[in-house]
């Protein structure tokens, strides 16, 4: 049970690390002048396409490092 705990806190982290991430920087890029909302979303879609690759490396990389089984004698 513990490890579906684990898996399922992960990924609820995983989730919310994304969408606020991805908010917070397509603010950051609204606000600095780099597109404008006015103009259609192609900016946001774009902010979060590249932000949703690189977070998602980020999780499964992570993943794998916490999910590798142990050296005998740990």
């Amino acid at each position: 049970m513990t490890g579906n705990l684990q898996a399922i806190g992960f990924l609820f982290t995983w989730v919310l690390g994304w969408g606020i991430g991805g908010s917070l920087i397509d603010a950051g890029l609204i606000q600095a002048g780099v597109y404008s909302l006015e103009k259609g979303q192609l900016g946001t879609a774009a902010t979060f396409t590249l932000w949703t690759l690189l977070w998602g490396a980020g999780g499964i990389g992570i993943y794998r490092r916490w999910t590798q089984p142990k050296p005998p004698g740990d």
